[in-house]
């Protein structure tokens, strides 16, 4: 058999191949819910994924102004008298 004829046969209408397409309208309805249900999913995530990352981005950023302010000294430093004027 040419590689034609086998190409023709594979294609040959029959019995399984209509009810194949009996539904065709359903299919594609189904397909096109499915399509947008993705669509509707994959934005979803990015939108999540962009909040964490700006999320943590600002905890940080809090946490690094919190950390890195100087702490104010509670120590009182007195000075004897004779210390200020041998120190002038």
């Amino acid at each position: 058999m040419g590689r034609n004829e086998i190409r023709l046969r594979r294609h040959r209408i029959s019995s399984g191949r209509i009810a194949q397409h009996r539904n065709y309208g359903d299919i594609i309805a189904r397909h096109e819910r499915d399509v947008k249900f993705k669509r509707i999913t994959r934005v979803f995530i990015y939108f999540v994924l962009i909040l964490v990352i700006i999320l943590a981005f600002l905890f940080v950023r809090k946490w690094e102004q919190t950390h890195s302010e100087p702490k104010e000294s509670t120590s009182v430093v007195l000075h004897s008298p004779d210390a200020i004027t041998n120190a002038g």
